[in-house]
Parts: structure tokens; sequence; C-alpha cells
């Protein structure tokens, strides 16, 4: 299925709204001008005007032209299978996250829907592998954000 650009702008303008209701409930941080409200709020603006965009400019080039059509891959049995591993896989990645660890995990996630796309096993390993420990260092070290470390590589081996 292929969604025209007023049907994208509808969508962008309605998660825009949702993020900026969403995050107005953030409480404020002590002694800060600046709370943890404040870039989902600017997201949600740049979000709103990105929407705004989308719909004036589909307004524009797809007169007369349908908000959604269905393209080929949509009747293929298996694009729907494929749709639904990656679907599965992510909810497995949120549930197992706790217990495995963010680094192994992701590992896992990633290297699993790289192959669910076509991708050759070796290459999808060493890009998942590089991928996850750019993203460890870059959260864990450099932004200090707290990923799960997880209770399966502590147990004694």
């Amino acid at each position: 299925m292929r969604l025209g650009d007023r049907a994208l702008g509808v969508l962008t303008l309605l998660g825009a709204l949702a993020l900026y209701f969403a995050s107005r409930q953030f409480s404020p941080l002590p002694g800060q001008k600046y709370g943890a409200e404040t870039l989902p709020m600017v997201i949600s603006g740049l979000a709103a005007a990105v929407g705004i965009w989308l719909i004036l400019q589909g307004w524009v080039s797809e007169r007369g032209k349908p908000l959604a059509m269905v393209t080929d891959w949509a009747s293929e049995p298996a694009a729907w299978g494929r749709i639904a591993a990656a679907i599965l896989l992510i909810t497995g990645f949120i549930l197992a996250v706790d217990w495995l660890g963010f680094t192994l995990s992701s590992l896992v996630l990633l290297t699993a829907l790289m192959l669910l796309t076509g991708a050759r096993p070796l290459p999808a390993l060493a890009l998942s592998l590089v991928t996850v420990l750019v993203v460890q260092f870059a959260f864990g070290r450099l932004l200090l954000v707290p990923l799960p470390r997880g209770e399966f590589l502590s147990l004694p081996w």
C-alpha cells in the first residue's frame, strides 16, 4: 500500500499532536528553565510543520488521486509474512531486553531483521555488531543513558 502525501501529512500531524499533548505531562526539572518536555515539544512542532507541508503539497500535486493505493507487493502473502515476522521480532525484543540486556537483544534483533529483508548472514551480523556497539557507546557512555544490562550475562557460567 502506498499512502499519498495528504494521508502521510495527516498521520504526521496527528503524531505531532499526540507527542505535544503527551510531552505536556512531563514534570519540570527543579531549578531549570527547560524541562524534560522541551525537546519533545520542539520535535512535535517540527513534525506538525512537516505534516502541514505534506498536506499542502499533496493538495496541489495529487488532485483527483486516492489517498492510498494498493501496490504490487501487497498482493504477495510472503510480504505480509515478513511484516508479521518483523512485528513478532520487535515484540520479542521488548519482552527480552530486560533479561538478555540491550547489547545481546539488539544484536539478535538487527541481525534477524536484516536476514528477513534478504541480507546475507555474515554482512548482516557484522553490520549489526558495529551498529549495536556504536549505539551502546553513544547512549551508554556519551549520553549516560542507562541501557538494560540484562540478567542473562550476569548468570554464573
